[in-house]
């Protein structure tokens, strides 16, 4: 399967409302015929095919332009299972060529078909004709939408990008056929390409290996402390380990003074699974905290578990939940320590 591009750059007028009725079209009305096509394919080589279609153009125009060679790759080119891609206002399309050979524009069998200004389109002498008028539009070949309108700004790569800017009618581009696919299962799953995610998704399994790999527990809770002052907390601390009285745990507390929220965290340094023992602890101090009366202050408080754990397991998400505890493992954790900035990031350790 070769991927194609292809440009309505004839008669647009025309060309659109035949392809939304499944009909992809270029122009060469002159060479218009059933016959012509066949001589074309018939060559037992490309360089045979070639010289038919040269010779043509000889007898019917008596000069070789450069646009035959847009003529060459939709006949002989364009094969039945390839994708083609064609470019609009600020958006692009993706077809499948259905039928088994391209066809003499007169072969078109329709009812009703009129052009962007509502004028009745009729096929006369082989052509297409508008008003007793014929339309310089030669060749279609049949074919299924794969997707359509997909915005430029937001599906196309770079690579995509540059090649719809070309001025040809078309051309061959399945050397780019994973911009095109990438492009389709992008806009079929609503998710535009954003340089912002790309960055985040390639930087964070490094950010994430480098936790695991070079913190120990004690640096966790630092980086933990350091993200919350990152973020604007006005105050943030690391509770004495061998505090009185003590019920629970909470590794680090940061208080958010303009909007009056503090959050209880409970740091694990942690490989694979983390469970609901975490859960538990956060649960404790928090409740043991709500009992005190200097507390009874309107704050908001919020629990944290914050782990360097791939996951949580089934306990804890249930407990977590019940207990309203934010669960965040360590793939999340490094993507907030991007989107926090990691300027100044060796002051916390």
């Amino acid at each position: 399967m070769n991927y194609w591009l292809h440009r309505i750059s004839h008669h647009a007028e025309i060309a659109y409302p035949l392809l939304d009725k499944g009909f992809l079209s270029i122009g060469f009305s002159d060479f218009a015929t059933q016959e012509f096509i066949d001589k074309v394919l018939v060559g037992a080589t490309w360089e045979e095919r070639w010289a038919v279609l040269e010779k043509e153009v000889d007898n019917t125009w008596g000069h070789r332009p450069r646009t035959r060679h847009n003529m060459w790759r939709f006949i002989e080119g364009f094969k039945k299972g390839d994708r083609v891609v064609v470019p609009s206002w600020g958006t692009f399309s993706v077809f499948e060529l259905i039928s088994d050979k391209p066809e003499p524009i007169g072969n078109i069998k329709i009812d009703n078909l009129k052009d962007w200004n509502n004028i009745e389109l009729k096929i006369k002498n082989g052509l297409i004709s508008r008003n007793d008028e014929d339309i310089d539009l030669g060749f279609f070949w049949n074919v299924k939408p794969i997707a359509q309108q997909i915005s430029r700004y937001d599906y196309a790569d770079a690579s995509l990008t540059a090649r719809m800017k070309i001025r040809n009618t078309n051309a061959w581009i399945t050397d780019i056929k994973e911009s095109v696919e990438k492009a389709i299962l992008a806009f079929d799953t609503n998710k535009p390409i954003n340089l912002h995610s790309q960055i985040v998704e390639n930087v964070v399994p490094s950010i994430l290996n480098t936790l695991k790999t070079e913190l120990t527990p004690d640096k966790l809770e630092y980086l933990v402390k350091w993200y919350f002052e990152r973020i604007g907390a006005t105050d943030v601390y690391i509770p004495a380990k061998n505090e009185r009285d003590k019920e629970g745990d909470a590794d680090v507390i940061a208080t958010f003074e303009q909007i009056r929220t503090i959050v209880y965290a409970q740091v694990k340094f942690h490989d694979g699974e983390t469970n609901s023992w975490a859960i538990q602890q956060i649960r404790d101090y928090r409740n043991k905290q709500e009992q005190k009366e200097y507390m009874d202050d309107e704050y908001s408080k919020l629990t944290w578990v914050v782990s360097t754990a791939d996951n949580y397991s089934n306990e804890c998400f249930n407990l977590a939940k019940e207990e309203k505890v934010q669960l965040i493992n360590g793939e999340k954790f490094a993507k907030m320590l991007i989107e926090a900035g990691i300027l100044n990031l060796n002051k916390a350790l």
